[in-house]
């Protein structure tokens, strides 16, 4: 096969591919990711074919924004961008989706593919495999899915599919109508089973090529429980994010264990405040790479983040702050894998609190093995490729 892998101008959209790509690459297909320029060297850093196309709309979301946004703190800054939801899911399935088909469509006149693997809020690529009358597949990138449900997008969708020439689908009939891959098993949540045509597999992390941790790093004192800590990229980018990396500083300071905490690839290890000797400050760390062996990880709760640990049998406590970040913490707390410490009283000493509850009592890792387990027990993503070569027949 030939497949065109589709996604938005983010690295937490690109991620879920990954996997996928590369289980295709060794079953000898041949692979090509579609993706604005900017992502053009991690998805080189992954070995993976970089086509460049698709409509970049980072800059408008700062057109979507209140005025005075740069001043927020972080609690408000938070909330105007949750609210951002809605008009960007609207926004996706509209003039950004047209605009990527065109640029999908034109192309593929270089790369004719026989299938298009999608991110879930990328929409053009479904769009451009419905003009080019070749089977489209979208894969899970994140938890929460009453806004991406066929009958939501399929009017909005209507306007591109005129424009290619297509005959409307008001009730979305066709947006999922192949195939949609989740990687979380049911009994994680059936909120994440609500889309038509969903199969479950278990799904590798990703790594770059040439990931690794660092050797201070692997030299870290193990005798107490190892905590990593890491808010993703879209946090660190939100207006007052370093008053929730102090406190979390603070609270790794008081609970008993070693800890490493990601600042942001712009933040700073070097603090006004001392940094207490068991917490080890970082810009960037391979995160599949550093959970492995983890007793707990202190989130965001993004949805890759929260399926790597998963994946592990790592318990979690979630700070989630955006709306998709609350749906996920919320899901994992409901299971029992996790606690969730809201972003208004994310308090060092209600953080540690938190933290030292998900250490000490052993019900939390008894919980997450037993997800972890139901994990293994998906079929793996070489089925998944095998599934979509079945679409082509």
């Amino acid at each position: 096969m030939r497949i065109l892998f589709t996604t938005h101008p983010a690295s937490g959209h690109l991620r879920p591919l990954v996997p996928i790509a590369h289980a295709a690459l060794r079953q000898g297909h041949e692979v090509a990711v579609a993706a604005p320029a900017v992502l053009g060297a991690e998805i080189a850093g992954y070995g993976l074919t970089h086509l460049e196309a698709g409509y970049d709309w980072r800059y408008e979301v700062y057109d979507m924004i209140p005025p005075g946004y740069a001043g927020f703190g972080l609690l408000d800054a938070a909330e105007a961008f949750t609210a951002l939801g809605r008009p960007l899911t609207e926004a996706f399935a509209g003039h950004i989706a047209r605009g990527t088909a065109r640029d999908l469509l034109a192309a593929t006149a270089a790369f004719k593919p026989d299938v298009i693997v999608r991110e879930l809020d990328e929409l053009g690529g479904y769009l451009a495999a419905e003009a080019l009358g070749v089977p489209h597949v979208s894969i899970a990138s994140f938890g929460g899915l009453d806004d991406v449900r066929p009958e939501v997008l399929g009017p909005i969708l209507d306007a591109g599919r005129h424009e290619l020439g297509l005959p409307a689908d008001p009730r979305g009939e066709r947006l999922y109508g192949h195939l949609h891959a989740n990687f979380l098993p049911p009994q994680y949540s059936p909120a994440e089973m609500i889309l038509p045509n969903t199969r479950c597999y278990r799904h590798p992390n990703a790594e770059q090529r040439d990931g690794h941790l660092d050797a201070e790093l692997a030299e870290l004192d193990l005798s107490r429980p190892f905590v990593f800590a890491g808010f993703g990229t879209v946090v660190y980018n939100l207006p007052g994010s370093d008053t929730l990396v102090d406190s979390t500083i603070a609270a790794l300071g008081e609970v008993d264990c070693t800890a490493v905490l990601a600042v942001g690839s712009s933040g700073r290890t070097q603090r006004t405040r001392p940094v207490p000797p068991n917490v080890h400050l970082v810009t960037f760390v391979e995160q599949a790479l550093i959970l492995e062996g983890c007793d707990a990880f202190l989130t965001h709760g993004g949805l890759n983040s929260m399926k790597e640990a998963m994946r592990l049998g790592v318990p979690m406590l979630a700070v989630p702050p955006l709306g998709d970040h609350r749906h996920n913490a919320a899901q994992a707390e409901a299971l029992g894998i996790s606690r969730t410490v809201p972003l208004a009283q994310a308090t060092a000493p209600a953080l540690a609190a938190a933290l030292s509850e998900v250490l000490t009592d052993p019900a939390y890792r008894v919980r997450a093995r037993r997800l972890q387990r139901h994990i293994h027990a998906q079929p793996p993503v070489d089925v998944l490729i095998d599934d979509i070569a079945a679409l082509l027949r």
